[in-house]
């Protein structure tokens, strides 16, 4: 019975108390609403002015937030502490410091779902997915914004669609999912656009910006992140400070080899940032800068601001930021030939690349943490409240102090009980958290591999696919050079015999024609190993003069016949003998002025070749070679594109003039691989003028040589030809007989590894593609003396259709003493014979 009527004995206390004091708390109840209206205004000020000083003054806003949040729990309005907490986590970010704004955004959003304040949910799920996306943990990151995006969907807000959208696309685009991140950004592009939300706007200009840039895009880039940009600058912007825009636009700058712009644009980032104090933009800009330094050679600078990033992103937790710059400095150091430091970091740079992951996933152990942290304090200001109450109490009511005594007994009883239930509760939660979280970790380990597995197999099918074009390259040059080489030579052994000059000259044209083919097939090969970065000039004298006078030979009577005027003029003061190689700018020219050709109907192609600076002290000429024509011209707007690979100036040119649109992109990388630069003067309909510069050394010595130089007796020699064609052993017979020497042919190893078994040859010129034994192997055999041959010592000298890299390498390693390719030059083929 007892236990029956305590509850009621409870009850009947609370009423006695409530009738003594009720008298009073009228009165007090009217003055403390009055209090709460006052009080609540001033909460919505203090968040209002702590809003606008966001972006530049982020310390600020944290201090009126704080300020805000303090007046809100005292008056016990969840909605506006739930705000004040927001403008404080918001602060924070700004500042860079992530780990606090997303405890604020955590409890912030906590609130939010207790109130069940949709909007607030949203917003707040947003930024806490922001923050995950900061600390590496995209899986995470993705959850929070798709919550948010089906809110505002439901909410149909638009302007929240839209930040939600580019939310997760950024995420989209770290996970490797271009297309649907493209895909998200166009969408809230337009809807921002139909809105005209400036702040969403700049956010999906910026977001499709760095799409373009990730994919080396760099002119659609540069006017992305410009047209976003220039809204910042507008008056009713109201969104984030522009820094990161003009970091954006400085990495732009920096891909396209513009480091004086790129520092330009990354030093006023730096300056912004600082200026608002934005951590994260700092770090993110010093690592830029650092980067930009070490690319243009200046290692001291670069060496300065990696640190000065690494640093800030070890203090703010930006750890990709910071393995990138110890991997940056470890970069630097090895230019500089110091190992040791190089080896530091590198170490550094491992260890951190292999705890990533592990620092992500405490991280994740310290938010949970905090939310347990966070429950006991709010346990312990209600313990503390009550005590508050009751003292009050019973000042105001003295004479019922037994029944407090009673009551604040009982209460202390019911808190003690609801906080060992609280406390068991949140164990389970937390228990329940730290298996989710290991389950998410065990599915990500699971997923990393799987990736890790296709990135291996996706390399191997490319490097396999690779492989397989080179093969084919090869293949192709051979089959091409080698009836073009039996063409040359025997056009060059019937000009030098006893015809008339008419007869002469057209043959000239048509080995020139010839070549000119030859380098038409050689761009697809050219290209081909640029783009693999196995192209390496020769250096070797030429004659400027025969060079230019070959590429207007080679196009004379395609001038002919469309009635236009082919012209070179080079001037008096430009040497005629330089050291270069002379393939790369004959392919240069035959470009430039085969472009000409094809784009004019009639008119003028002029080359001309100027002396545009010299280096006495090194003995250095740079030249300004120009080819200009009267054709259809190139507007402004196309004069960008047209150096691209397989890019015209527009389709309509391709579909009426032909073309792969290859040419200019290889005459573009010869041109900087010699340290050159190349541009076009054009106007719409006013002809073209494409201009480039090369510095070569100049051989001051080659005339002198050739004037001074004595008569002296050749050799004769007696020479093994191993060739499989016959047309082309003919023709390497004809010039071996030309030059003074006897001959016999092989057509294929084992045959030249019988003669040379019987007979003794002076030398040999090794076809490497012959059928039963190729050059390769018979080589190999020659110098380990099987088969009993002679000499085994025998001057070896290749002679292929191949120009792949990798041919005269294998020559080489195989024992070979030289190497050349068809079509044959006779004077080099001289010039090696008398040197054996």
């Amino acid at each position: 019975m007892k236990i029956i009527r305590l509850p009621f004995i409870f009850v009947v206390i609370l009423l006695l108390c409530n009738a003594v004091q009720s008298t009073g708390k009228e009165t007090d109840t009217l003055d403390a609403k009055n209090n709460i209206a006052d009080r609540a205004e001033q909460i919505d000020v203090l968040n209002s002015l702590s809003s606008s000083y966001l972006n530049q003054q982020p310390d600020k806003t944290i201090e009126l937030a704080t300020k805000a949040l303090g007046i809100s729990q005292y008056n016990k309005d969840l909605k506006r502490q739930a705000a004040s907490l927001f403008n404080i986590a918001n602060g924070y970010r700004i500042k860079g410091e992530n780990i606090k704004a997303l405890e604020f955004f955590l409890q912030s959003l906590k609130i939010y779902k207790q109130i069940a304040d949709k909007e607030g949910v949203a917003k707040s799920s947003n930024n806490v997915g922001r923050m995950f996306r900061f600390l590496g943990d995209y899986t995470t990151a993705l959850d929070y914004h798709l919550e948010s995006l089906g809110i505002y969907k439901e909410l149909k807000n638009n302007s929240g669609i839209a930040t939600s959208l580019i939310n997760a696309g950024v995420v989209y685009r770290n996970l490797g999912k271009k297309d649907m991140a493209l895909g998200n950004y166009n969408k809230a592009l337009i809807i921002s656009r139909e809105n005209n939300d400036l702040v969403c706007i700049v956010n999906a200009l910026v977001s499709i910006g760095n799409i373009y840039w990730y994919d080396n895009d760099n002119n659609k880039a540069l006017l992305t992140y410009e047209e976003a940009f220039q809204i910042t600058q507008q008056k009713d912007y109201k969104g984030e400070h522009p820094a990161g825009i003009l970091n954006n636009i400085g990495n732009v700058y920096r891909s396209m080899g513009n480091y004086k712009k790129a520092l330009d644009y990354y030093n006023q980032s730096l300056t912004m940032s600082r200026k608002i104090g934005d951590k994260n933009e700092i770090a993110v800009t010093q690592k830029n800068i650092g980067i930009t330094y070490k690319e243009s050679g200046k290692y001291s600078q670069a060496i300065q601001y990696l640190n000065e990033s690494k640093d800030l992103a070890e203090q703010i937790h930006l750890l990709r930021i910071q393995r990138e710059t110890l991997d940056q400095l470890s970069q630097t150091y090895t230019i500089l030939s110091d190992y040791q430091k190089a080896l530091e970091y590198y170490i550094e740079y491992s260890k951190l690349k292999d705890s990533l992951f592990d620092e992500e996933t405490s991280d994740k152990i310290s938010i949970l943490q905090f939310g347990h942290d966070m429950k006991e304090k709010e346990q312990q200001k209600t313990i503390s409240e009550k005590d508050i109450e009751l003292k009050s109490t019973r000042e105001k009511n003295i004479r019922n102090i037994i029944i407090f005594i009673s009551l604040l007994a009982i209460s202390f009883v019911i808190v003690l009980w609801t906080r060992y239930r609280l406390k068991a509760k949140s164990n389970r939660e937390l228990k329940t958290l730290n298996a989710d979280l290991e389950r998410r970790v065990e599915e990500r380990t699971k997923r990393l591999r799987e990736e890790n597995e296709y990135r291996r197999i996706a390399q191997e099918q490319a490097e396999l696919a690779n492989e397989t074009k080179n093969r084919f390259l090869a293949t192709i040059s051979h089959e091409v050079r080698t009836p073009i080489n039996a063409i040359i030579g025997f056009c060059d052994l019937t000009i030098k015999s006893d015809l008339n000059p008419e007869h002469q000259t057209n043959l000239k044209r048509v080995k020139d024609s010839s070549e000119h083919l030859l380098a038409l097939i050689k761009d697809i090969l050219d290209y081909s190993q640029i783009e693999s970065g196995k192209m390496e000039l020769k250096k070797v004298t030429l004659d400027i003069n025969k060079l230019v006078e070959s590429v207007v030979n080679a196009y004379y009577l395609d001038a002919e016949s469309k009635d236009i005027k082919l012209s070179c003029e080079i001037a008096g003061n430009v040497p005629r003998f330089i050291i270069g190689d002379p393939n790369a700018i004959r392919q240069i020219l035959y470009n430039l002025v085969g472009n000409a050709m094809k784009f004019t109907d009639r008119g003028d192609v002029a080359i001309s070749v100027k002396v545009e600076d010299s280096l006495i002290a090194d003995k250095k000429v740079k030249l300004r070679f120009s080819v200009k024509d009267t054709g259809i011209g190139i507007s402004k707007l196309k004069q960008k594109l047209i150096f691209k690979d397989f890019t015209q100036g527009d389709s309509s040119s391709r579909r009426r003039y032909g073309g792969a649109g290859l040419g200019l992109t290889i005459s573009k990388n010869f041109v900087e691989l010699m340290g050159g630069e190349i541009w076009v003067e054009s106007e719409k309909g006013k002809g073209s003028n494409f201009i480039f510069t090369l510095t070569f050394k100049v051989d001051k010595n080659k005339s002198v040589k050739t004037i001074l130089r004595k008569p002296h007796e050749k050799k004769t020699l007696y020479i093994l030809v191993a060739e499989d064609n016959l047309l082309n052993a003919q023709v390497i017979a004809a010039f071996l007989k030309r030059l003074g020497h006897t001959s016999k042919v092989a057509g294929n190893g084992i045959e030249a590894l019988n003669l040379l078994s019987k007979e003794d040859f002076d030398a040999v010129l090794m076809d490497i593609e012959m059928p039963e034994m190729d050059g390769i192997e018979a080589t190999e055999a020659i110098r380990a003396g099987k088969e009993n041959v002679r000499n085994p010592k025998i001057p070896i000298i290749a002679l292929t259709a191949h120009a792949i890299k990798d041919y005269e390498e294998r020559s080489y390693k195989s024992g070979m003493d030289n190497y050349l390719t068809k079509p044959v030059d006779i004077e080099l083929l001289s010039e090696i014979l008398q040197s054996v």
